[in-house]
């Protein structure tokens, strides 16, 4: 017979959203442990990507960042908390 257990529906996390979850986790202890940082990304990593990462993190942290290129190349994104 199954066993079935009762959780929160914010502990509960399906789908793409689980997977997405898992690699913003990073995101979000960085933006928690520092006013500003600098990502860099290793080859073949999307650009695009890391920077939707930090904007969803920074949601869900409920802390807002700001963040821009370091260079054309796309290579080293730099954020930094701002405002309250």
């Amino acid at each position: 017979m199954p066993k079935f257990q009762k959780l929160d529906p914010g502990q509960v996390v399906l789908g793409r959203g689980r997977s997405n979850a898992l690699k913003r986790r990073p995101f979000v202890d960085a933006i928690r442990a520092s006013q500003a940082g600098r990502i860099e990304l290793e080859r073949g990593e999307d650009a695009e990507a890391t920077k939707r990462l930090l904007r969803q993190a920074s949601r869900e942290a409920a802390i807002k960042v700001r963040s821009s290129w370091e260079d054309d190349s796309h290579r080293a994104l730099l954020w930094k908390r701002v405002g309250a």
